[in-house]
């Protein structure tokens, strides 16, 4: 039997208070997890101003990704119509029925507990755990418990924790005052907040007569927006463009700063991509519209150039055909084509040729390892039925008759 804490709410934005409720809940009642569960549609709530649901999510995974007791769930995101913390609960001790949930709240809600869908339900099935913020006061607090344990047998207890008045609402007002929040918000989250723009703050861009951002902010920029998983496949994928371009002659920085950037547009969905092309009036082909996988190449050329500040044209080429490629790369644009297909992360069980043979190819024969790469890639698409750009093949077909 699991102790489960359930952090329920908008998290329009998550901020610090959030993180201290949910880790003194989970130390004062010896919670095994508490997830954190983003209302989709609360009753209690004006949907106008809710950040989007991926927004969100996105958030949240950001806040919690290295605290090891903190997990995600988007149960209530993918219920359709008003969310109910009953239907919630019913969901979950239907489905974990050996498991014990303590639902954690702040303690201003207590007020309006007895409003929500089937009060009696959700106190027989439930341990309510009520954090004072600072919000209101003690003697308030224990009121409201003692009311609900006597009409309703509540099994409700109180968090203690410091005054902290720190809301969302306070937050997304100093946001689009243009005030800093970077003391109220984990770093992760209010990067995020700045690179997509979010509740009226001016979104993240260098003007054409600034420099290019530095590259701690980009490290703290990709991190926020990229999913983990994403953000050291880059940072693999930098580290082994900057080793090729020492051997092959190439410089080391242009190479690593593109290699950082490559998949700068990877944070957005496939539709959404499409829609950030369209704003910016890059063009789309029929292939990239029907693999949408092909478009963060260009796209993401456009994003290192707004968002941060790149001017290189050799860099943000080799950003746009890393995916593709085209006849006649430059040294750059070959090193990170390459650098993609096999930083130390990677583990495909390429044919016909070994990621081995490819990293040695690499270090040896640019141009021959391209090649590989591409016969891998190439046959693989082929064997998906995935559609296949022509300027792959059209590469693909410059670089063997190149290393015949």
């Amino acid at each position: 039997m699991a102790k489960i804490g359930i952090m329920g709410g908008t998290f329009n934005p998550i901020h610090n208070v959030h993180l201290s409720m949910a880790e003194e809940a989970r130390i004062q009642y010896k919670l095994d997890e508490v997830r954190f569960m983003p209302s989709k549609n609360p009753p209690h709530k004006n949907k106008q101003g809710i950040a989007s649901d991926s927004h969100r999510k996105r958030m949240i995974q950001h806040a919690i990704q290295y605290h090891p007791f903190f997990t995600f769930s988007d149960l209530e995101l993918k219920r359709e119509g008003t969310t109910f913390t009953r239907d919630t609960l019913a969901y979950l001790t239907e489905t974990c029925p050996v498991d014990q949930f303590y639902f954690i709240l702040g303690g201003d809600s207590l007020a309006s507990l007895e409003s929500w869908k089937e009060p009696t339900y959700i106190f027989s099935h439930c341990h309510i755990l009520a954090a004072n913020r600072g919000d209101i006061s003690e003697e308030k607090i224990a009121e409201w418990i003692h009311y609900y344990k006597e009409k309703y047998g509540a099994h409700i207890s109180e968090i203690q924790m410091p005054s902290q008045r720190i809301s969302s609402e306070m937050i997304r007002n100093k946001l689009a005052a243009g005030c800093d929040v970077s003391t109220y918000c984990p770093v992760p989250v209010t990067q995020y907040i700045r690179f997509h723009g979010l509740y009226g703050c001016d979104r993240l861009s260098q003007k054409e007569t600034e420099p290019p951002m530095k590259t701690s902010d980009m490290y703290g920029c990709l991190s926020a927006c990229l999913k983990p998983k994403r953000y050291i496949h880059t940072l693999g994928v930098a580290m082994t463009a900057a080793n090729l371009a020492a051997v092959h002659g190439c410089d080391s920085n242009q190479a690593y700063t593109a290699g950082l950037l490559h998949d700068c547009a990877k944070y957005l969905t496939g539709k959404e991509q499409i829609t950030a092309c369209q704003s910016a009036n890059i063009s789309l082909t029929k292939v990239e519209l029907e693999n949408t996988a092909l478009i963060h190449g260009k796209l993401g050329a456009y994003i290192a150039r707004t968002r941060y500040g790149i001017r290189d044209k050799e860099i943000l080429s080799a950003i746009t055909w890393h995916t593709t490629g085209k006849p006649k790369m430059s040294l750059l644009e070959k090193i990170i084509y390459l650098a993609d297909y096999m930083e130390p992360g990677r583990a495909m069980n390429c044919k016909p040729y070994s990621l081995t043979q490819i990293r040695r190819a690499s270090f040896e024969n640019i141009d021959k390892a391209l090649y590989m790469v591409l016969e891998c890639s190439v046959k693989y698409l082929e064997k998906s039925g995935v559609p296949i750009d022509p300027q792959t093949i059209d590469t693909y077909q410059y670089y063997r008759k190149k290393t015949d």
